[in-house]
């Protein structure tokens, strides 16, 4: 068995309890599982009252926990990359620092914490990521899908490119073209995320969960967040709401609380639906520690219930034949027609919602293909395509 729980939400809403405490009562179910974080701003050493570094600790019976150290897996990931592109940056007169600097993409923390979740998720049968904020876990979770464009349509190119000639410009360039060492290692690197796509989008083994406390401001992160993961094919099964104060307080200080986040409660329920909503109450004191972390367990899944059990699966694209044509069908939940835009270009096709863009690749069946229509209806964007 393997399976793979991201936890993700607005700062401050408690996923590192939740995934500390879920991780718990899966490794007390017999699962041999992993808790790790890949927040720059990890909280899992202080929910644990445990000290954990880059490599797995045990901190309980059938219970390892990390904090990923992102420097470490760009050396280890990107170093003969990286030192190809500081060689290449310094021929052309910038210093050192900035050469090195300039020599780590944007998203690739991301992607290597990424890669080494998939290699980790080989030794376990549980994995819980507390993942950063969501703009952060949006990041994550985007890049594999972009950066394997870059490579599909760059790569290979490059590498025949260089092949033919690096023999001639080596001897009457001072630029440096890369070696092959580089090249195998960015293949290693494609064929990784290849493997990670395939992983993150199959709901028999990843899931995404959203942690969300009864508030205006964070309910609305939240909408925008199942949609953008929606977007690029991931699985959300679970909202979980945390902090709910109780009914038995009953002091007037908590009068307007109670009120509010009746209200977000029922808003909750309501936009999220089908989505199945777990609720936790706000404790007495601070959740740290082992038997605190139990108590949040017993709060969220009683006795008996597994977490690891997907508790819905639906379907974030379709493909279907209608009517003498191609339909492809995208859930687009919470979006708006105005931030919505859509572009076609051979065997891509370009779907924006607002910041953010996905290019899919089109199934054979699609290529060549006139568009004939679209339209975006009740959070499902449809495009059509003629079927002769």
């Amino acid at each position: 068995m393997r399976r793979i729980i991201l936890y993700t939400g607005k700062g401050g809403v408690g996923k590192s309890t939740v995934s500390a405490a879920t991780a718990l009562k899966c490794s007390e179910l017999g699962y041999h599982t992993l808790v790790m974080s890949t927040d720059s701003a990890h909280s899992l050493s202080d929910a644990f009252e445990f000290e954990l570094g880059d490599e797995p600790t045990p901190v309980s019976d059938n219970l390892d926990a990390l904090e990923v150290n992102v420097q470490s897996e760009i050396k280890k990931n990107w170093g003969v990359v990286q030192t190809y592109f500081k060689t290449f940056l310094s021929s052309q007169g910038l210093d050192n620092v900035v050469a090195e600097e300039l020599s780590i993409f944007p998203g690739m923390e991301e992607l290597f914490n990424l890669l080494r979740l998939i290699r980790l998720s080989e030794k376990y049968d549980v994995v819980i990521v507390d993942c950063a904020p969501t703009a952060g876990t949006l990041q994550l979770l985007s890049f594999p899908e972009i950066m394997r464009w870059y490579m599909e349509h760059l790569f290979s190119v490059g590498k025949k490119v260089a092949k033919v000639i690096r023999p001639v410009a080596n001897r009457v360039s001072s630029v440096p073209f890369p070696e092959d060492n580089v090249f195998d290692s960015i293949e290693k690197i494609y064929s990784g995320i290849d493997r990670l796509s395939q992983i993150l989008t199959d709901p028999r083994t990843t899931t995404v969960r959203l942690v969300v406390n009864p508030e205006k401001m964070v309910l609305k992160e939240s909408h925008r967040a199942y949609t953008y993961l929606m977007l690029y094919g991931l699985h959300v099964d679970e909202i979980i709401l945390n902090k709910i104060i109780p009914h038995e307080v009953q002091d007037a200080y908590f009068s307007e609380w109670l009120s509010s986040q009746s209200k977000y409660i029922e808003l909750a329920e309501i936009s999220f639906s089908p989505l199945p909503i777990r609720k936790l109450k706000l404790l007495r004191c601070e959740v740290s520690g082992i038997d605190s972390l139990k108590e949040v367990a017993r709060e969220l899944y009683g006795r008996d219930e597994d977490p690891t059990h997907v508790r819905i699966i639906h379907t974030p694209t379709s493909l279907k034949r209608s009517d003498e044509k191609f339909v492809l069908e995208i859930m687009l939940p919470f979006a708006s027609k105005e931030e919505l835009e859509l572009f076609s270009k051979g065997d891509e096709l370009a779907v924006v919602v607002g910041n953010y863009k996905r290019i899919i690749t089109l199934p054979t069946t699609l290529v060549g293909r006139r568009i004939i229509g679209s339209k975006f209806r009740e959070g499902k964007l449809t495009i059509e395509f003629e079927g002769t």
